[in-house]
């Protein structure tokens, strides 16, 4: 049969294949036109078809171009279902060269379409310029706020997504504004603090049964929340103040007007306040994490969000950050990653992405094989001009590059005058990006042994009021750890000797949440209290506690610390045996955990107790 086909089709000349393509593009048109289904699969046919000839089409009547326009409109649709902006993009073109030059008058509802999928696919596909443009024209010729809606609110993503957050701000606000609802420039801690206070008095008594009772919102007040949802995502990276108030209007507008999927996904923000701000107490952090799960089954169980499956994955993790094993939240971000890329949703497809690298640093991850991965999404976002994510994502890789090897060869920065590595970020966010930096100083200074400045970046993050709870919960992990360095060196002593008291109840609270991801982290902290204290037998056995719980939960670099640290106690005892089998267990899990440093110090730490070992031999034998 293809042989036929293939003789056949050579009969026709080649200077009128073209015609017969748009010949049979029509004719499957028409008989479509007569009944037959119109799936994705003969929309895309038939346009490939046609669009043979797109010079002929130029010329044919209006109605013509504007049905062939139509037509490719459905085709980059369908191509758009499947991921594919490219051919998307290229339907599109043809669609936009078949308008008449008055189309916005002549074809109102089909300009509209066009531009909205011309902005979207460009946004998708990295082309921010393009999608900026296409949007811009949207603004200028739609003829009502409703037909701008969507506009809008794929600006504000590409305004966040490039860390405008003032414009995206005032974007939303201006929405909002022309949708009747007021939002206020500025809250004061005590107004939040109220705010939080009523969110909680609403939310206590939430059920399945009683939300499913509540009527369906209507479409203004739908519209309503997906801005103030849209505007929290934005708020918590440049005006976190205003979570609360946005919280407590999305559950407000919820039990007034009725329920809907934004209703829910504004479940899944409060239960952010809830679980990060560092003021709340336990009994808020176990009610956010319930109202979060409630809000996922119900978006689960009896709504359609396909569309923004990336986004509720990405605050989701917020969450379960405090409960679930940080593993998970990994695998959970990366699927998210993948949600977003599906369905053309790169801001958060990238938002994910960083969620993923973020996570798998904090558990362990081999860090060799994160590398690649960082330089591979980096590569991604470079594209897509995402300069929010890419900001992040640099911070991480130098994480990265410093626990591999100090950066000597893994390196994307310069070094400065001081001797420090610094990233050369987007900063534009500078309250998020100054914590997260911080942090991140925290650990590299923490890994490498300097412990002045371990020391320095701590206390700079801890007194930070809106640094999130799991980044202060971790920080106190390691501060606590390098106290007692620095109370050995009599330095800070009398800080130091808090530090350890308010880290080691941060984490015995955290470890009720989840032993997972805590109780090795308080085990250790406990080995070296008993050892700074002088207890052997007591420091001993929650040293093999720390080793034990943290090999349980997979962290391979804090099993390795606590195999480390075991082995310094052992030695400041005199047990030198003992101390080099710790030493070698930890150069085997850094070893594992691909952190060439960690190896190399560790090696050096057993040469040196080598060394000690033939001198004590010497000594005991006289031949010293």
């Amino acid at each position: 049969h293809d042989k036929v086909r293939e003789a056949a089709y050579s009969l026709i000349p080649d200077d009128a294949k073209d015609d017969f393509h748009c010949m049979l593009g029509e004719a499957l048109r028409n008989g479509i036109s007569k009944g037959d289904g119109l799936d994705d699969n003969t929309v895309i046919t038939i346009a490939d078809q046609i669009n043979h000839n797109l010079d002929a089409l130029r010329q044919s009547s209006s109605s013509m171009r504007l049905e062939v326009a139509s037509l490719n409109h459905m085709a980059a649709l369908a191509a758009m279902s499947r991921s594919d902006n490219n051919t998307a993009s290229a339907y599109l073109s043809v669609s936009l060269q078949l308008l008449p030059e008055d189309h916005w008058q002549s074809s109102y509802r089909l300009s509209l379409k066009l531009y909205i999928a011309t902005a979207k696919v460009a946004c998708s596909s990295g082309y921010m310029d393009k999608s900026d443009a296409a949007l811009k024209v949207i603004f200028k010729e739609a003829t009502s706020l409703e037909d701008k809606l969507e506009a809008y609110y794929l600006y504000v993503n590409l305004l966040h997504s490039q860390e405008r957050g003032e414009e995206a701000h005032m974007t939303c606000q201006d929405v909002l504004a022309q949708l009747g609802e007021k939002v206020p420039e500025y809250v004061t801690p005590e107004e939040s603090k109220k705010m939080i206070q009523e969110t909680i008095m609403i939310i206590s008594g939430l059920s399945e049964e009683k939300l499913l009772k509540l009527k369906e919102a209507d479409e203004n007040s739908q519209t309503v929340m997906r801005f103030i949802g849209l505007m929290g995502t934005v708020s918590y990276f440049s005006k976190p103040e205003l979570l609360p108030y946005l919280n407590l209007r999305s559950i407000q507008l919820t039990m007034e007007n009725g329920l809907c999927k934004y209703s829910l996904i504004g479940l899944v923000g409060i239960s952010i306040v809830l679980c990060n701000v560092t003021a709340l107490p336990k009994v808020c952090v176990q009610l956010g994490y319930k109202i979060g799960a409630l809000g996922m089954a119900m978006l689960q169980s009896h709504f359609e969000y396909s569309e923004l499956k990336s986004c509720v994955n990405h605050a989701y993790s917020y969450v379960l950050q405090h409960s679930d094993p940080v593993q998970n939240c990994a695998e959970r971000a990366r699927k998210g990653y993948g949600f977003g890329i599906t369905s053309g949703d790169t801001v958060f497809a990238f938002l994910n992405a960083n969620g993923e690298i973020r996570y798998s640093i904090l558990a362990g991850a081999n860090l060799p094989e994160l590398l690649h991965e960082t330089d591979k999404y980096l590569a991604l976002i470079g594209n897509h001009g995402n300069t929010l994510s890419r900001s992040y994502m640099l911070v991480y890789r130098e994480t990265i590059s410093a626990l591999i090897d100090n950066g000597e060869n893994t390196s994307l920065t310069t070094t400065a005058e001081n001797g420090e590595k610094e990233v050369a970020n987007d900063v534009i966010y500078l309250d998020r990006q100054s914590d997260t930096l911080s942090f991140h100083k925290v650990l590299q200074s923490f890994w490498l042994g300097y412990h002045d400045r371990c020391y320095h970046y701590s206390e700079k993050l801890l007194e930070t009021k809106d640094s999130g709870k799991h980044h202060r919960l971790v920080t106190l992990f390691y501060h606590g750890l390098n106290s007692f360095v620095l109370l050995r060196k009599g330095k800070f002593t009398k800080r130091c000797a808090q530090v350890y008291k308010i880290a080691h109840s941060a984490l015995k609270e955290a470890e009720e949440l989840s032993r997972w991801n805590y109780r090795n982290k308080v085990n250790l902290l406990e080995a070296e209290k008993y050892s700074f204290q002088g207890y052997n037998k007591e420091a001993r056995n929650s040293y093999g506690a720390a080793i034990m719980s943290a090999r349980s939960s997979k962290f391979f670099h804090e099993q390795g610390l606590a195999c480390e640290l075991a082995a310094f106690h052992c030695q400041r005892t005199g047990d030198l045996e003992q101390a080099r089998k710790f030493f070698d267990q930890a150069r085997t899990c850094y070893k594992k955990w691909g952190s060439s440093v960690k190896v190399e110090s560790i090696s050096n730490e057993i040469d040196q107790l080598s060394f000690s070992e033939s001198a004590a031999v010497e000594v005991q034998t006289g031949t010293a």
